[in-house]
């Protein structure tokens, strides 16, 4: 595998293109649906995929059937798929390199390829875009003018886009839509407004946003035009109706979808997803005599029956819902909430009404990674804010108690005894503070050195309530060695949290790997947590690990890594991810009151 891209993004890449040469090869329909649906997992999976066949888990990844999962291990374990290669054989390269563009479907681009005679994947896009200025595509059939404007705008777009990050991450996404909502709401018109999609699941990482807006069809119009005068905006693609499509700074599409009150839980199902999970919605529903859709539930010949003996209108054509627990209820299911709407096993957990209780950002008591700017002569950045600062902060998020856990003094800097003595000095000035409302812990974030020992002498340790432990360096160690490497650190006293625990920054590096079964069941046996970092880069542990971690029995503690007083308000991404894990309250210990927190932390 070594010097081969696996990454999620190149496999559902490949999933989409096999999909796309049997569609054009009329190939059974379900089939094609199977490789699309396991292209939209692959793509959206915290973890990468080769990591989970080389943990010998792909069965265990929602929609990936026997099929796919079996040509998947023959890819990894020898770099190509003879079957996916003469399948795809059969169509012209350069389609493969032009449905890479939204709004290019797999027809349309084998009949551009054909139609202009393109023999090469190379410049592809060029060559179309050149086409389309010199009025060629114009002139095939069924294409037309509108049709080559379309297609030339879509392809700069997309070679724009390509040149800028591709997702954003959460925190971004987030704040970007919350601001327009808010701008919306500025209109007594406007009831209720929704963010939709992987934003409102609270994915790490999104592409465009969606919004969904409650109000009356005779107001849709004053919504469109408030909505198309954003300050922001770069673009109007369209505007009409109860839609509109924009382009804000900096270069995000941003779509509006308007809908009445009665039908409006519906809508914010339908269009929440994720697309695995509402495939298999259906599924159920069609089980029990039901058909779904954006605007409802309809009813089977044998279900309307039973509504009519409960005294209920079996004559509607369709039940409307405004809200999603009602569209829920009336499936004979308990709500899902939207972060666990992924396609696993929440509607067999919604039928039996077990579904967990989820933590709660406002269940979070106190913060024990951040950084102040408490000089140690730290081996990485200092914090921008002041002890008493932070304090502040922490009272008006309501907390218990803070932890300050600056980076280790440098090593190669200072003496053993200069660290113990800046440790020691430390120690005085928390106890300074005496602060009665908030109660403080005195941590260090200490570096995970290569061969697993701990960035500070022993003696230091001495001076401190309790340890994060982190890698920061030697990233591309092997997964045995960077198991071995974390599980020495682990065995170190006073370790109560293992940081940021894959060391990713989404958008710029990929984790590293552990042994994670070993780890999970190393943190529980030592009563030591796992970090959920809500800094907005790292969003780590991944959810799909936090899930894993919890058929360990391992307990979590969200922190929110943060440098400066405005970083601390990041927790609420950090619960978020804890959400998607199917995290509830018992499992996340800064959660719990400060004397219960106290006695966990100083381990008595």
């Amino acid at each position: 595998m070594k010097g081969v891209d696996f990454s999620n993004k190149t496999v559902a890449r490949l999933l989409r293109d096999v999909a796309a040469a049997y569609l054009l090869q009329s190939e059974n329909q379900f089939k094609i649906i199977a490789y699309q649906n396991a292209a939209d997992t692959i793509e959206h999976l915290n973890r990468e995929i080769s990591d989970i066949w080389q943990n010998g888990q792909l069965g265990e990844v929602p929609t990936l059937g026997q099929s796919i999962a079996g040509y998947l291990d023959e890819l990894f374990r020898t770099s190509h798929v003879r079957h996916f290669t003469e399948v795809m054989g059969k169509i012209p390269a350069p389609v493969f390199e032009l449905i890479k563009v939204p709004t290019i479907g797999p027809k349309t681009a084998f009949k551009l390829v054909n139609a202009l005679n393109l023999k090469t994947s190379c410049n592809i896009l060029n060559d179309v875009k050149q086409a389309a200025e010199k009025g060629r595509i114009a002139l095939i059939e069924t294409f037309g003018e509108k049709s080559q404007a379309e297609i030339l705008e879509a392809i700069s777009r997309y070679q724009h886009k390509a040149s800028q990050a591709e997702r954003m991450v959460l925190p971004v996404a987030f704040g970007l839509a919350a601001d327009y909502i808010t701008y919306l709401k500025q209109l007594l018109e406007v009831k209720r407004a929704d963010m939709l999609g992987s934003l409102r699941r609270m994915l790490a990482t999104i592409g465009d946003i969606d919004l969904l807006v409650q109000a009356d069809d005779k107001d849709s119009k004053t919504i469109i035009d408030h909505f198309v005068k954003y300050p922001k905006i770069i673009k109007v693609n369209n505007a009409g109706g109860k839609k509109a499509s924009v382009i804000i700074r900096p270069n995000i599409r941003v779509d509006l979808r308007i809908q009445n009150k009665d039908d409006y839980g519906s809508m914010l199902q339908y269009f929440t997803g994720s697309k695995t999970h509402n495939i298999n919605l259906r599924t159920y529903a069609l089980q029990k005599g039901c058909s779904l859709s954006e605007y409802g539930i309809k009813l089977g010949a044998n279900q309307k029956s039973k509504i009519k003996n409960q005294n209920h209108n079996s004559n509607l054509k369709i039940y409307e819902f405004n809200t999603e627990e009602k569209f829920y209820n009336f499936l004979d299911l308990q709500y899902i909430p939207p972060e666990i709407r992924e396609g696993t096993n929440e509607i067999e957990l919604a039928k039996k009404n077990k579904l967990p209780k989820l933590v709660e950002s406002t269940d979070i008591k106190g913060d024990l990674h951040t950084h102040s700017s408490y000089d140690l002569k730290p081996s990485h950045d200092l914090g921008a804010n002041t002890f008493t600062e932070m304090v502040e902060k922490a009272k008006e998020l309501n907390y218990d108690y803070i932890g300050f856990s600056e980076h280790n003094p440098k090593v190669s800097d200072l003496t053993s005894g200069e660290i113990v003595e800046i440790l020691r000095k430390k120690q005085i000035e928390i106890e300074k503070l005496g602060n009665k409302a908030i109660k403080i812990f005195n941590g260090l974030e200490v570096d995970i050195q290569p061969t697993g020992d701990l960035a500070i002498p022993t003696e230091a340790i001495n001076y401190l309530d309790y340890l994060i432990v982190s890698i920061h360096s030697s990233f591309g160690m092997s997964r045995g060695e960077q198991t071995a490497r974390v599980m020495k650190a682990l065995s170190y006293p006073k370790v109560r949290i293992l940081g940021h625990p894959t060391g990713r920054l989404l958008n710029k590096r990929e984790g590293y790997e552990l042994d994670w079964p070993v780890i999970f069941r190393e943190c529980a046996s030592r009563n030591i947590t796992i970090e959920i970092n809500a800094y907005p880069m790292r969003l780590d542990l991944p959810d799909s690990l936090v899930r894993q971690g919890l058929e360990y029995g391992v307990k979590y503690m969200i922190d929110t890594d943060s440098h400066g007083v405005s970083d601390m308000d990041n927790m609420f991404y950090g619960a978020a991810v804890a959400r998607r894990g199917c995290c509830q309250k018992s499992d996340i210990m800064n959660t719990l009151a400060y004397e219960d927190f106290r006695k966990w932390v100083i381990n008595k």
